[in-house]
């Protein structure tokens, strides 16, 4: 039976492994944007000033977009200038044509100024650029060393699997019933707990004299009478005495 019982402690301590190290896995996502995170927060400043560089980029193809619109109308209001046959024609050409290249001359003032924002944010952008620099450099490689974890921890797990296979299949059919009855049953999957100072270590009900004997004797499967998991006992390490005290 105390074979038996290793072999239950040994499957116990595979299960819980297996299922820490799948929680890991199943966190990935979790923990990868946690790295990426703490990127964009170290690189706020920098992002802010990308921003502000790529919106004035974005406002100055806006701007001479709508320039290239209102000198198509300035043109429009021209030709309808040349081509008024009455005053009243002529007035209405005539304000259109004013009113387009005033605002074109508006917008130009404008796509100066985009220009200088683009400028100076681009200038800002030089002077962080070797600090974003080591700052990706710091990100690649702890995504590096996380997917290197990440492969690692996939092998363990596929090993971890096998063994439990293997010690699964080598318990008595009854044992492992009961075992993953237990497990199954109980938060956690913990099925096999220690038998620590006369108590349960996992629900901490203290065990009856007689029970705590038993367990010690480890002779046969004893359950607790609180949570029903199987338990074992672990013998005190007496420590050795030293080669001064031997020779006295």
């Amino acid at each position: 039976m105390k074979a038996e019982l290793a072999q239950l402690i040994a499957l116990q301590h595979t299960d819980t492994n297996i299922r820490r190290l799948e929680a890991e896995l199943n966190a990935i996502p979790q923990r990868r944007a946690e790295i990426e995170k703490e990127f964009e927060q170290r690189a706020f400043e920098f992002r802010a000033i990308e921003n502000r560089r790529d919106g004035a980029r974005q406002e100055r193809t806006r701007l001479e977009t709508e320039i290239a619109e209102t000198r198509t109308k300035a043109q429009h209001a021209e030709r309808a200038l040349m081509s008024s046959t009455n005053e009243k024609e002529y007035a209405a050409a005539i304000r259109e044509a004013d009113a387009a290249r005033k605002h074109i001359s508006e917008l130009e003032t404008k796509v100066l100024e985009q220009m200088e924002a683009f400028e100076g944010a681009d200038k800002e952008i030089a002077e962080h650029e070797s600090q974003i620099t080591q700052l990706r450099a710091e990100l690649e490689a702890k995504l590096k060393a996380f997917e290197e974890q990440t492969r690692t921890q996939a092998d363990q797990l596929n090993a971890l699997r096998a063994e439990r296979e293997r010690l699964a299949t080598e318990l008595p059919k009854p044992l492992a019933a009961m075992y993953n009855r237990i497990s199954t049953r109980i938060r956690g999957g913990v099925a096999v707990a220690e038998a620590r100072n006369s108590s349960c270590s996992a629900c901490f009900m203290s065990l009856r004299p007689h029970v705590m004997s038993q367990v010690r004797l480890g002779e046969e499967i004893i359950t607790c009478d609180n949570c029903n998991r199987i338990l074992y006992y672990v013998p005190a390490e007496h420590p050795k005495q030293s080669s001064a005290q031997t020779a006295n």
